[in-house]
C-alpha cells in the first residue's frame, strides 16, 4: 500500500515538483495546502500518513502546523522541505516534533531516502545539511575534542557523511571491527544513538 501523503508549501512549483519526483508507487499526495489553516482542515478530510511541510508559509510558520500536528495526531509523520539551513531553524524544528528536515537545494532523492526513513520510525537530516553542520573543525570546541579521541573524531565525520564501516576502514586504513568498536565509543561518550543524535548534540552543545 502507497503512504497518503499531505503537501503544504505556498509556492505550487514545489508542491508539482515534488509529485514529479516521488515514486506514485510508494507516495500518494492525497492533498495540498498553501498555508496551516488548509493543512489542518486537510487532516480533517483526509486519512494522512506523512506531512511534507516548508517552513515559511503565509501567517502560522511550518514549526507551528508541527506543533499543532502533533499534538492532535502524534502517529503522522512530519518532514520539513525547506530553503532554510540555519542551525537555530532546523533545532527548532525538530523540537516541535519534526521527523525529518530536508534543504530544498539538496538531491531530490534525499526526500523520497528521508520519507522511507521516517515512516520506519527513524529521525533524518538531509545529508548536505548533516555535512554542512558537521563539516567545520571549528563545530569540535575544546570540550568535545577532550571528550573524543582524535580518531574517534576522524571517524564521526566519516560516519555523518554516511559512510559504511567498510569505507571508513578502507580510508582510515583499519578494520572494519576497529571502525565498529570507534562508532559504539562515539555513541556511548555522546549519548546518542544515531546520525541526527549526533547532529542534534552538536546543536544543544553549541557546537555548530
Amino acid at each position: 500500500m502507497s503512504t497518503n501523503l499531505l503537501v503544504v508549501d505556498d509556492h505550487q512549483v514545489i508542491i508539482d515538483g515534488i509529485k514529479s519526483i516521488i515514486p506514485e508507487n510508494k507516495f500518494k499526495i492525497m492533498a495540498e495546502a498553501n498555508d496551516v489553516a488548509g493543512a489542518l482542515q486537510c487532516l480533517n478530510l483526509f486519512d494522512i500518513d506523512c506531512i511534507v511541510t516548508d517552513i515559511q508559509l503565509p501567517g502560522r510558520s511550518g514549526v507551528e502546523l508541527i506543533r499543532e500536528v502533533k499534538k492532535r495526531q502524534p502517529a503522522i509523520k512530519c518532514a520539513v522541505l525547506s530553503m532554510f539551513d540555519e542551525k537555530a531553524m532546523v533545532h527548532e524544528a525538530m523540537d516541535a516534533g519534526a521527523d525529518a528536515y530536508i534543504i530544498k537545494s539538496s538531491d531530490p532523492s534525499q526526500l523520497e531516502k528521508a520519507l522511507e526513513k521516517i515512516l520506519s520510525g527513524e529521525k533524518y537530516i538531509c545529508e548536505d545539511l548533516s555535512m554542512l553542520l558537521l563539516q567545520n573543525e571549528s563545530i569540535f570546541n575544546a570540550k568535545a575534542r577532550h571528550l573524543l579521541s582524535p580518531r574517534e573524531n576522524e571517524v564521526l565525520k566519516l560516519v555523518v557523511s554516511e559512510k559504511s564501516n567498510k569505507q571508513i576502514a578502507a580510508e582510515l586504513f583499519i578494520s572494519e571491527r576497529t571502525v565498529e568498536s570507534h562508532r559504539k565509543n562515539i555513541y556511548r561518550k555522546t549519548n546518542t544513538e544515531s546520525l541526527v543524535g549526533l547532529v542534534r548534540y552538536a546543536l544543544d552543545n553549541k557546537l555548530v
